[in-house]
């Protein structure tokens, strides 16, 4: 557009340069969701005591197809202050169909793993992105060179197969966490809402699915029914995660993005990465685990805040010995998600180059460097890592931290040998 005669002849021509619009529409097949031979129900040999048999293994599904995806970009690329700053703002809408998920199956049906591979329905990505290069300083013997970029990310499934209104995904076949639903980001967070606990008596406080608060005494003989109203109206049903948990929270970031600033002086060079993540929940099933008051070791905080008296506010209830479920362990609750946002510090390198090498090497150039990965992570979230998920990038099941271990800083050191 720069080239234009309605911009070259006007005061934009004075502000802006090399502007562009850009854009694009494609429609690309994906089929990383199909395993290996996923269409094929399949036999795997082995013995009943010393006869040679077969096992079924694996069921398939005859029907099963790529994914689809309509991609549609608008962007518009610009430069200013001669080019020192150039910047690119672009619009994005991913419309995916024949969505490939796991479709969980009745134990009954003795099917391997009880889920069959299927093209579920649709959902969509939209957003903005932006990208910014400034060229803060480029002389001979130093310069330094910013990258900033942010993503602003909206996800909603759109439609599920007939006759199925929820998908509802496990960690480790441990407990029910995420919950996929028409109308909501994929994968939420499953929770039952709890709010603290109760003053007087010490007792965790539930939400049931019709909004009222029920409180749960483990110490009450399992003869006798452990869960009433809280206002004394009597005897509640049992909370549990089929009839009163809700999906609570989305686990995918709503903006993330990440800095990069890269400076040389001489023969030095320095880089430092960041990368940020913001509006988005962890459910960290660890604190469960280290509440626990069966025969298991405790945080420490347990000690320190659990209920002990009338009138004490707190939100770890009193501790009763074998109580597996007033602080989650038994089943997700809200009390445990927590805001994931994170300013991460992922790289810092320093390196020298030496340049002037006698020729009979033919050598030309050698760079001896430093570098830091995952050197810092800034964020309230209380577990291990807020990036990290116990069930690695599944899309029915992310955000989930249960006693997974954190990304780990290396340092590293080396040489790079040009010939």
């Amino acid at each position: 557009m720069s080239n234009e005669e309605f911009v070259a002849n006007s005061a934009l021509n004075n502000i802006f340069s090399d502007i562009r619009i850009k854009a694009s529409y494609g429609r690309v097949g994906n089929m990383s969701g199909i395993g290996n031979y996923s269409s094929l129900f399949l036999y795997s040999s082995g013995v009943y005591g010393a006869v040679p048999t077969l096992t079924f293994s694996q069921a398939g599904n005859a029907d099963l197809k790529w994914e689809s995806s309509d991609k549609y970009d608008v962007g518009l690329s610009f430069g200013f202050l001669k080019d020192k700053i150039q910047t690119e703002v672009s619009w994005f809408y991913n419309d995916i169909n024949n969505l490939i998920l796991s479709v969980p199956q009745s134990p009954s049906k003795g099917i391997p793993g009880n889920s069959i591979p299927a093209n579920m329905g649709s959902m969509y990505n939209t957003g903005v992105e932006l990208s910014l290069t400034s060229y803060n300083f480029v002389k001979k013997n130093f310069s330094w060179t910013t990258n900033f970029n942010f993503t602003y990310l909206k996800n909603e499934v759109t439609a599920l197969a007939p006759g199925v209104t929820e998908i509802r995904a496990t960690t480790g076949g441990l407990e029910t966490t995420n919950i996929t639903v028409v109308g909501k980001p994929i994968g939420m967070i499953l929770v039952v809402e709890t709010r603290g606990v109760d003053p007087q008596t010490g007792r965790r406080i539930y939400v049931n699915n019709q909004g009222k608060e029920v409180l749960f005494g483990f110490e009450i003989t399992p003869s006798a029914n452990r869960w009433f109203y809280r206002d004394g109206s009597g005897v509640a049903p049992a909370i549990t995660t089929a009839a009163d948990a809700k999906p609570y929270a989305c686990a995918i970031p709503k903006f993330y993005g990440g800095i990069d600033n890269n400076i040389t002086f001489r023969n030095f060079d320095f880089a430092l990465n960041l990368t940020y993540a913001l509006d988005f929940y962890v459910y960290n099933g660890t604190k469960a685990g280290l509440r626990d008051q069966r025969w298991w070791n405790n945080s420490v905080e347990v000690y320190k805040t659990a209920w002990k008296q009338p009138d004490d506010i707190t939100n770890i209830p009193k501790p009763v010995m074998n109580d597996n479920i007033s602080n989650g362990s038994s089943f997700p609750i809200s009390e445990n998600v927590e805001r994931g946002d994170y300013l991460k510090v992922r790289n810092i390198s320093l390196g020298y180059s030496f340049t002037k090498l006698p020729k009979a090497l033919a050598i030309e150039k050698i760079r001896l460097y430093a570098q830091v990965f995952n050197a810092h992570v800034f964020t309230k979230y209380t577990g291990s890592d807020p990036e990290v998920s116990t069930n690695g990038d599944t899309n029915l099941a992310p955000g989930v931290d249960r006693n997974t271990a954190p990304q780990a800083r290396t340092w590293s050191f080396g040489a790079t040998i040009n010939f």
